[in-house]
């Protein structure tokens, strides 16, 4: 009854403070059921939140073992690679594992007709081999602090939400410029809880990453589209990298005088095995979940939203499909869009599926039933939070036109490349400089623009079936009443005339000042893009953005009030592409009725696949040999290679290429994917049917040593047994 009245009294303020928030949140964890399969856990907090569960289904490590800034820890090896993607160092030179989709661009970079890393993999046999890849980058995360009382000390219950915002934007702004390290460092600060808490992250980041090997695309996307999303799996997502350094080990800008970083902490790997039921850990950067999202928020993406933006990319995609099969130059050129379009394609069928066979929306109505019932039989809280779900549902009904608008023109007027690459060039033109040449040059590189014009086609169609004409733009119908109605026509014309149709044609008008200056008047694409974000601009953003802003407050109330309400059930922040920690155990599961599936698959299962007639299942001859020869070393298991593994984390994007460890921290794997049946985990998860899917690290080590003979990069690992 005491921590009761005491939870009462910290919520009937409308925010909370640092020890507000941390005095319901450690209520809630101490006093709610465990459920070891679901959560994304804050690192720093886990000895307060999960530590002893995690023990007590097998892990051998310390909290400090696993963060800790006074010490070499777990997270250390940790990084976040790129924009979205993780990865973890596995050796003291460097050495960097992560997916083969999240490295995809940067092979695909390197590869031409000449050399096509793609088909043949790659493989530096030596430093001076290992390939630069300008932009890409490598951040480590050196500490994280919480920070709620500094942002919210100047908060009151009477400020607007304007008001609200812009102090919490001073104070972040303040908190970044004191804390702001050296040269090659960043600190952010991110809300939890929806802007009840913040959390302060301070980055180091390298941006000297060499690629240092990669399998052929036939074992990096084994299975391809086909088996994306799907359980059982037989795919080595994995590339390897390397972290480089100044001569001080510090971050530095890419040179051929920089050296291997030597970090802090790397992951030993154990090739040692596992078995159904072992412990498991995710470590990464998670990128977005909505654990709290209503019920509201989720009939509207299961039946509008997901369900428009799949038929708009199936269009693309067969559009794409149909060059790429005819072409190889052009399979090269659109290999890294087609996986970009189809990923979230096939994703949002497996939410729309699984939300459905789970009765996710009706989970969520019961949810809010309870809830608006604990609301009405205590009457602050009826007073603070009546009519807060019904304000939350009109604003969704509000808002759906406008986000169905945005989510077209987004999937298709934006899906148009020249469109899109007219409208980047916009702050560089005039003058021409060398810089935006080699913009053009790289873009140019892999474009088609035959597949662009038939692009063009379908998805101008798309928007004009789908849209309301109050959301069309007037370049649109300028062009269709010019053209009689005919899109087609207008494709014609503008891809006849547009100087963005080739990158000689573009360089020409570059090189001569009087017709640059005239490029925006009289560019078709330049006018179609203009025209396009002008409508958004005038008709769309602003309405949204004002319902977004109220959403916001309106879900930050709706968190406290379900932190107070709902003491039940297990909450932890959604992810925000932060440090998470995630554990469950290996664990198979069964998708419908007399099919059970187990939690692991072999080298048996690749070779049972194998079918040169089809794309996706041609297993290259080198890996067929080491299979014909059982050439499997030391890592077999039961006289056959393991493959891949599921478990039970709780995992989302960003988590590509997250290590998996076992109970020691070792690596035993790497987590590159979700099963179809669990994609909507991150807004409904379901513990009988949410696996991760994790390329076993003792198929990794076989592809390196066994079947390509990389042995130089195996070498530098810890391996244990």
């Amino acid at each position: 009854m005491q921590n009761h009245s005491i939870v009462n009294h910290l919520f009937n303020c409308k925010y909370m403070s640092r020890y507000r928030l941390t005095a319901v949140f450690l209520f809630v964890v101490m006093f709610s059921p465990v459920r070891a399969d679901e959560g994304m856990w804050i690192p720093l907090l886990l000895e307060q939140t999960r530590y002893r569960q995690m023990k007590e289904l097998g892990l051998k490590l310390s909290p400090e073992d696993i963060y800790s800034i006074n010490h070499a820890s777990l997270k250390d090896a940790v990084v976040l690679f790129g924009g979205g993607c993780s990865g973890v160092v596995v050796s003291a030179q460097g050495l960097l594992f992560t997916n083969y989709h999240c490295g995809y661009g940067q092979v695909q970079s390197h590869s031409s007709l000449e050399h096509d890393y793609l088909t043949d993999g790659f493989w530096a046999q030596s430093a001076g081999d290992e390939l630069p890849n300008p932009g890409l980058t490598a951040t480590f995360l050196e500490r994280m602090e919480d920070v709620t009382a500094e942002v919210l000390q100047r908060i009151t219950s009477g400020m607007t939400e304007r008001q609200r915002n812009d102090s919490i934007a001073a104070a972040v702004a303040r908190i970044v410029k004191a804390r702001q390290p050296a040269k090659h460092h960043r600190v952010d600060v991110k809300p939890l809880f929806g802007g009840n808490q913040y959390f302060m992250y301070v980055y180091e980041i390298f941006s000297d990453v060499r690629l240092v090997g990669a399998p052929p695309t036939a074992i990096g996307k084994f299975g391809g589209d086909t088996d994306n999303w799907i359980w059982p799996r037989h795919t080595g997502d994995f590339s390897i990298f390397r972290i480089y350094a100044d001569k001080n080990n510090q971050p530095a800008a890419y040179s051929p005088d920089n050296v291997p970083y030597q970090p802090r902490k790397y992951a030993p790997v154990s090739i040692a095995g596992i078995r159904e039921g072992d412990f498991t850990m995710v470590y990464g950067y998670p990128a977005a979940t909505d654990e709290f999202i209503t019920s509201y928020e989720l009939d509207y993406l299961i039946r509008q939203n997901y369900p428009l933006r799949v038929a708009l990319r199936t269009e693309r995609l067969e559009i794409m499909e149909r060059y790429m099969q005819a072409d190889a130059a052009t399979r090269i050129q659109y290999a890294a869009k087609h996986a970009g379009v189809s990923n979230a394609w096939k994703k949002w069928q497996g939410v729309i599926h699984g939300v459905q066979r789970a009765d996710g929306v009706k989970q969520k109505i019961a949810r809010e039933t309870a809830f608006s019932q604990q609301i009405a039989d205590n009457p602050q809280w009826s007073r603070d939070y009546g009519l807060l779900l019904e304000k939350m549902k009109n604003n969704v009904e509000a808002a759906a036109l406008l986000q169905q608008a945005s989510a077209c023109y987004a999937e298709s007027i934006t899906s148009i490349e020249l469109v899109k690459f007219a409208g980047s060039l916009l702050t560089d033109i005039p003058p021409p400089n060398q810089d935006l040449l080699k913009k053009a040059s790289g873009f140019y590189k892999d474009f088609s623009l035959a597949v662009d014009k038939d692009i063009f086609v379908a998805m101008m169609k798309a928007y004009l079936a789908n849209i309301p004409e109050a959301y069309h733009f007037e370049e649109m119908k300028a062009q269709l009443k010019r053209h009689k109605g005919s899109v087609e026509k207008w494709a014609d014309e503008v891809y006849a005339k547009s100087v963005f149709r080739s990158y000689q044609a573009l360089e020409k008008v570059l090189a001569n000042p009087k017709s640059a200056n005239k490029l925006i008047q009289k560019e078709p694409m330049i006018a179609i893009y203009l025209s396009g974000q002008a409508m958004l601009n005038e008709r769309v953003y602003p309405s949204l953005r004002r319902l977004s802003q109220e959403h916001d407050s309106l879900s930050r109330v709706y968190i406290a009030a379900q932190l107070q309400a709902d003491k039940e059930r297990i909450f932890y922040p959604n992810a925000n592409h932060t440090m998470r920690i995630s554990f469950g155990q290996t664990v198979g599961y069964s998708p419908s009725d007399a099919v059970t599936y187990q939690p692991f698959t072999t080298l048996e299962g690749i070779m049972e696949k194998d079918n040169p007639d089809i794309y996706d299942y041609r297993v290259p001859q080198a890996l067929k040999q080491a299979a014909e020869q059982k050439n499997f070393g030391q890592y077999a298991a039961n006289g056959m290679v393991p493959v891949c593994f599921i478990a039970s984390n709780h995992t989302s994007g960003g988590n590509s290429g997250s290590p998996v460890f076992n109970g020691n921290g070792e690596l035993i794997g790497l987590n590159f994917d979700r099963n179809w049946e669990g994609t909507m985990s991150d807004v409904v998860y379901d513990a009988e049917q949410c696996r991760n899917i994790i390329a076993d690290i003792r198929y990794i080590l076989f592809i390196v040593d066994k079947v390509y003979g990389a042995q130089r990069i195996v070498g530098e690992m810890e391996v244990r047994e």
